[in-house]
């Protein structure tokens, strides 16, 4: 019984070469090898002339006369298969491989039928079952379509028996022309001289040394039989000269065919993709150097423009004293009023009341102005693809917008500790603008608290310098002497606090702004993780090539 699960553990291990790999065209190469493994009929192909008595020898095999027509005519000769098994049946086919079941009355013609199949339940065929038997029709029938069928079952013989009449005394030419030709396919062949019941056995014999003198003279070393009606058993006789063939190395043979060719190709294969692998890391480095950028860039926007608020904050604390000055000189003549009637309370009010509006709207003013200054400077333009340029555009610009309401909305009212409150419960990316606005308004107190303790000196000493003086005299010199003393006094402290409130609203927005893009720095580690797993995907991807490469010459040589 041939063993066809010889080659299994080949088989497997090329499987599992192939699941390493993508783009091989492995579960079909191996379907179709598993397939040849599970259904390849091991041909023996019972050959010779016309009328040399092939269909009455394996009438007497199957122990079923007449069953194959014997001496038919050329014309009407058809190549037929006999299959041992249990349950039998009969089909005739195509030149397309179609089959259909075989009618007793029809005539099937080698024109329109590739061949014949019939399975049979014979204990002679079980013998002997690892063989397809194959009855053709005889090779020097001068009929084309009769070449034509031998040209094909020529390459999927696996042993051939060649019967020849005895009455043509050996091999003759033809004969040994076609043995020739079968020997470049197989080399299990054997010789059987038939009808020899009509020759003496010495006549008989002398012909079977005729045959092998003919053979070893061409370096054949073929096994020659004679079969006569006389034998005891023709059948035993047949079986054990069929039993002679290897149906096992023939078996090997196919199968070592295909899986020689199979770990070649795969061995070539696999050495092109070793030349030809590259690591791509191309797409993901331009996005880690477009985030890289976008941080970058942010971060020197931002410190850009604190370094221009230092800049021109000399100009700033101008533009606010010259604000408090013009303010508190238009209002001069009620603050000397309030002071020479003595009531200190009342000038106190209307300082207070000239110098916070203009505090609360400068610190409006600038923080705005520094948001929408740096709005202005963030161009993502060729920083990263369009439509995240675009998305990261819209979110700055959002978050410069609603830190300018929050912003205004705070300044616009006293500090008040629920609005604190609530502001900490406003989403992610606002929560710290309602701290920022209070601080903000916070800053001013200082301001103010200034002016405050200043009031009484000033008042004392516009009493101590007027008395009773009149309010023309007492306005000039509030003017002249008084307000400069203030703007003097306020100075520092607006420098401090312009340049702290404007460096905190900057800041608030370039955290507010990192929070939003926090995405991008999460796709750049996720884009970082990327290639490093692509680059330890690739080490190992080599790796398992060289080893793959040094499986596949393993296995040829266990098939060696």
């Amino acid at each position: 019984m041939v063993n066809r699960k010889a080659y299994d553990g080949i088989i497997e291990k090329l499987g599992e070469i192939y699941s390493h790999h993508k783009g091989f065209n492995s579960e079909t190469s191996l379907e179709q090898i598993n397939e040849i493994r599970d259904n390849f009929d091991i041909k023996l192909m019972i050959v010779g002339h016309f009328s040399a008595g092939k269909s009455t020898l394996l009438n007497m095999l199957i122990g079923k006369p007449g069953f194959l027509k014997e001496a038919q005519e050329p014309q009407t000769a058809i190549a037929t298969e006999l299959i041992y098994d249990e349950n039998e049946s009969a089909f005739a086919f195509d030149e397309d491989g179609n089959k259909e079941l075989i009618e007793e009355q029809k005539e099937y013609s080698p024109k329109d039928y590739n061949h014949l199949e019939y399975r049979i339940n014979s204990e002679n065929l079980k013998k002997i079952s690892d063989f397809t038997i194959v009855d053709t029709p005889g090779f020097d029938a001068g009929i084309e379509i009769h070449a034509k069928a031998l040209a094909n079952y020529i390459g999927v013989g696996s042993a051939y028996l060649v019967v020849i009449d005895q009455e043509k005394g050996g091999i003759d030419k033809t004969t040994l022309e076609f043995i020739q030709e079968i020997s470049n396919y197989s080399s299990q062949i054997a010789v059987i001289i038939n009808k020899c019941d009509k020759i003496t056995d010495n006549v008989a014999e002398s012909i079977a040394e005729s045959a092998r003198f003919t053979l070893e003279t061409y370096g054949y070393n073929y096994g020659v039989y004679t079969l006569s009606r006389k034998d005891v058993d023709i059948a035993e006789k047949l079986i054990s000269i069929i039993s002679t063939f290897n149906a096992q190395a023939a078996f090997d043979k196919v199968m070592l065919k295909h899986l020689k060719s199979e770990l070649i190709s795969s061995e070539k294969s696999l050495l092109i993709v070793q030349k030809k692998i590259f690591l791509d890391t191309f797409d993901l480095d331009v996005d880690l150097e477009k985030y890289s950028r976008v941080v970058k860039y942010l971060s020197e926007t931002f410190k850009k423009k604190k370094d221009e608020s230092k800049e021109n904050l000399e100009n700033r604390v101008q533009e606010v004293t010259n604000r408090i000055r013009a303010a508190l000189i238009e209002r001069a003549d009620s603050v000397v009023d309030a002071l020479l009637s003595g009531n200190n309370v009342a000038a106190e009010a209307i300082v207070l009341e000239i110098i916070r509006p203009i505090m609360v709207s400068t610190m409006k003013e600038i923080s705005i102005r520094e948001i929408d200054s740096v709005t202005k400077e963030l161009n993502f333009t060729g920083l990263l693809k369009e439509e995240d340029n675009i998305d990261l555009t819209e979110v700055t610009v959002n978050l410069a917008n609603n830190l300018k309401l929050l912003i205004e909305e705070k300044l616009m009212k006293a500090k008040n500790p629920k609005d604190s409150e609530n502001g900490v419960k406003k989403k992610n990316i606002y929560r710290m603008v309602t701290g920022i606005a209070a601080i903000a308004t916070d800053l001013i107190a200082p301001w103010l608290e200034i002016v405050i303790i200043l009031l009484p000196d000033i008042v004392n000493f516009l009493k101590g310098l007027f008395g009773e003086s009149n309010e023309a005299l007492a306005k000039r010199r509030f003017i002249n002497n008084v307000i400069p003393q203030i703007i003097n006094k306020m100075y520092p402290q607006i420098m401090q606090n312009i340049e702290t409130t404007t460096n905190m609203v900057l800041d608030e927005y370039e955290k507010l702004t990192a929070e939003k893009i926090d995405s991008i720095k999460k796709n750049m580690a996720e884009a970082q993780n990327k290639r490093q797993q692509k680059i330890q995907d690739f080490e190992e991807y080599k790796a398992t090539i060289v080893d793959d490469i040094s499986q596949v010459k393993k296995l040829m040589k266990e098939l060696r």
